[in-house]
């Protein structure tokens, strides 16, 4: 404890040595005390180093971003989710990034959420993206010992209006299908048809390898996923980070074995031969490469504008869980073709698409009424 000016005082607790960089470590504060004042603010840094609390940081909201954009880009997120993230990043005010950590408060965030929902062109579902970037950097921060708590917990982003999932019908998706087969591509029609007979996601259909078929199984395994960095292209696991098996049906196996035909020739055509890890869906002669995901969703846009549906790429999913759940399939069953970690997100996503289950419910019920209305001579009877 020393006075740097008359009733100004400097206070300082050591906290040993960096283990890094081998430096030695302080906690320091100063305040405008009398000597007596001092010495017990003192006595409470100690105790404050003694529990191992943490000082809130000099640091500003930009420079932690920075560092926990760099920490969990190490740990090994995928460059699109990198990208989303400083594109958040980067629609944050300028003097909100300057800010000192130790000067956001929660009432700092519900203004800056408030004030960013005002902006022309800005959803409610933006802002909260960034409300929950803000919640798990401030979280890394209390990790790393640069605050004492996360005024992001108690924030109150604005509230997203949820819209439910409507699949397209049958008859719009195969209108597309057709086509495409029709059209110089035909093997777009190949690729819909294993989305929509599959529910697997565009990246996880780009990612196919042959070895991942097994034709005469009739099955196809999901193991990996093609992500988009501008033009460069990269796989990383499914978004479950699980691979799952898939039963595909006789016409979907159909369009493949023929697609593996035509595949196999046009090697043969370039006096090439197809690689060990040759992509079921590539424009190179040895199939050494994967199409971009983004590819698929131009060539569907363009097909459904020519067919005249609204239907998206991204619907196809939706109509797999549609058509199961209305037949009564299981919702462990819908869960596992579509990749879900857990049912709680296939329930919580398509619990609306269930009227085959509703309407065997009521029946249930209904029988269970009728039964207990009816004589036990009656239903001997029956048994009999």
């Amino acid at each position: 404890m020393r006075e740097i000016r008359p009733g100004y005082w400097q206070l300082r607790v050591s906290l040993g040595r960096d283990p890094i960089t081998q430096k030695s470590k302080y906690r320091t504060r100063g305040l405008r005390a009398t000597k007596r004042e001092a010495s017990r603010a003192l006595a409470r840094l100690v105790a404050d180093v003694i529990n191992d609390r943490a000082e809130p940081s000099a640091e500003t909201v930009g420079a932690l971003l920075e560092q926990w954009l760099t920490h969990i880009e190490a740990e090994g997120r995928s460059p699109t989710t990198m990208r989303g993230y400083r594109s958040l990043r980067d629609q944050l005010p300028a003097g909100f990034l300057r800010l000192p950590l130790k000067k956001v408060t929660t009432k700092t965030l519900d203004d800056l959420y408030r004030h960013l929902a005002e902006k022309p062109g800005r959803g409610p579902s933006s802002v909260k993206h960034i409300h929950a970037m803000l919640r798990a950097a401030f979280h890394q921060a209390m990790r790393w010992d640069l605050l004492d708590r996360n005024p992001a917990i108690l924030a109150s982003p604005p509230r997203v209006p949820t819209t439910p999932v409507e699949p397209p019908t049958v008859a719009d998706v195969l209108a597309v299908i057709d086509a495409a087969r029709q059209s110089r591509r035909p093997e777009n029609g190949v690729v819909f048809q294993v989305l929509a007979a599959t529910g697997c996601r565009r990246s996880e259909a780009c990612g196919l390898r042959w070895t991942d078929l097994d034709l005469g199984a009739g099955t196809v395994t999901i193991r990996r996923a093609i992500v988009q960095a501008g033009a460069q292209t990269h796989e990383k696991t499914t978004k479950g980070h699980q691979q799952r098996t898939v039963r595909l049906d006789t016409s979907t196996l159909q369009a493949l074995g023929d697609h593996r035909a035509a595949t196999e020739q046009r090697a043969l055509d370039f006096e090439t031969i197809l690689t060990d890890g040759a992509y079921v869906f590539s424009d190179e002669p040895d199939a050494s490469m994967c199409w971009q995901p983004d590819r698929l969703s131009r060539a569907w846009r363009r097909l459904a504008d020519k067919v005249g549906t609204d239907a998206r790429l991204e619907d196809l999913r939706h109509l797999q869980a549609s058509l199961l759940l209305d037949a009564g399939e299981s919702i462990t069953t819908v869960a596992a073709r579509l990749g879900h970690r857990d049912t709680a997100t296939t329930l919580r996503t398509y619990s609306h698409l269930m009227p085959g289950a509703d309407q065997r419910a009521a029946d249930i019920v209904g029988t269970a009424f009728a039964n207990a209305n009816t004589p036990e001579s009656d239903v001997e009877e029956a048994k009999n």
